[in-house]
């Protein structure tokens, strides 16, 4: 098949999410799979070379993705703006690749284009929908416009997939017609435990006894980590070998740091910024447990964050606010993930931390995410859906 992913991130820059996992998987199928991002603005090259990367990848290596660089202008906020204008760009590669189904991860920068492409050229075009972007953004004013555009969007899509239940109902109040739910995966063989790397341990200025609790992702005003920063003292007075190992980046990455300089915790916590993907197992295998302090709101209570599926692979025990997305995936119950409201979190990582069993939760929850959600699985579960929406497409 030839299949067209589309998104609203770079491609290159963004962190390794499903829409990477899911493109050179489906390469590896045989399929035909291009793709079509924004790049984030800058000095960006007008030639015509720099638009297009053929045989891209960045999870498996003989996986061949041929990546469109939507041509924008390369001044922050006009490049959106060239994106939403990008229906004839979109439509030039749904004709020239004989584009089968187009798997759409954008809201609101080139998604009407798109749309509108693949209305025109009868191609049916698939939402898969994982966060809500109006949400997601501070101004009041912007919020009100994207959730304008969701609301008119929604209800064009031959599919939504959400991948939680509260997902697919936030999608039916949007207004999609045809919802399905799909949850999110892992790939165990590249996210599995490994031995604490000792080169890595002592890059980073960790001891040997020094007892490290990991935080993974982007750093966002609602991660909650500030909230777990201003518990850290409480936590050393316990632990006094504790450190906080914080690996990835964001718009609150310097807030944060500034924050552990005010509560004169910096010599504790370690900041490693972005890190590709194939080296988050070396990250975890130096840690004791993860977190995740995703504060409770509207949106992220909707959510299963992807990240914690990679950490249960790596087998490491992990403690979480309780978001309804996600102990719908990973019931509380089934004695896989530790759950712990934001407030009470330093008690529960020394309680984590203190349990001289701790790693047998670590090790069910790599089997239960083994077992059950892989993206080899999710990947097949996808395209049956897209096949049945083309023969309906077809018998119309």
């Amino acid at each position: 098949m030839n299949i067209l992913i589309i998104a609203e991130i770079d491609w290159i820059k963004k962190t390794t999410y499903e829409m990477h996992h899911l493109s050179e998987l489906y390469s590896l199928k045989k399929h035909n799979v291009y793709a079509i991002d924004i790049q984030d603005p800058g000095i960006i090259s007008t030639t015509k070379s720099c638009n297009l990367i053929k045989n891209y990848h960045r999870v498996y290596n003989d996986a061949t993705v041929t990546l469109f660089r939507t041509p924008i202008i390369p001044i922050k906020g006009l490049h959106r703006i060239a994106a939403y204008m990008s229906k004839n760009f979109i439509k030039k590669i749904l004709k020239e690749k004989k584009i089968d189904f187009v798997l759409m991860y954008s809201v609101v920068n080139n998604s009407q284009a798109a749309i509108k492409a693949c209305k025109e050229m009868k191609i049916p075009i698939i939402h898969r929908t994982f966060d809500i972007a109006d949400q997601l953004i501070k101004e009041n004013y912007l919020r009100k416009i994207v959730l304008w555009v969701e609301k008119k969007i929604y209800p064009q899509f031959d599919l939504v997939i959400a991948n939680t239940p509260y997902t697919k109902k936030w999608a039916e109040s949007m207004g999609a017609k045809n919802i399905t739910l799909i949850s999110q995966g892992v790939d165990p063989n590249l996210m599995k435990p490994f031995p604490k790397n000792i080169e890595l341990q002592n890059e980073l200025g960790i001891k040997d006894d020094d007892i490290v609790v990991m935080y993974l992702g982007t750093i966002l005003p609602f991660d909650g980590l500030d909230i777990l920063f201003q518990q850290i003292p409480k936590i050393i007075k316990k632990i006094p070998k504790f450190k906080m190992l914080i690996v990835g980046g964001g718009e609150h990455l310097e807030n944060l740091k500034h924050l552990s300089k005010k509560l004169r915790i910096d010599k504790q916590v370690i900041f490693m910024d972005w890190q590709p993907y194939s080296k988050v197992p070396q990250f975890c295998s130096l840690a004791k447990i993860c977190v995740n302090t995703f504060q409770t709101t509207k949106m992220t209570d909707k959510l299963s964050p992807v990240k914690i599926f990679d950490l249960l692979a790596c087998a490491k025990p992990v403690l979480a606010t309780p978001l309804k997305g996600l102990m719908y995936d990973l019931p509380a119950d089934k004695g896989i993930i530790k759950y712990a409201n934001l407030d009470d979190f330093h008690k529960m990582i020394i309680n984590m931390i203190e349990d001289k069993n701790i790693q047998e939760i670590g090790d069910r929850g790599r089997e239960f995410v083994k077992n059950d959600f892989t993206w080899e699985k999710i990947s097949e579960k996808i395209l049956a859906k897209a096949i049945k929406i083309i023969e309906i497409e077809k018998n119309q």
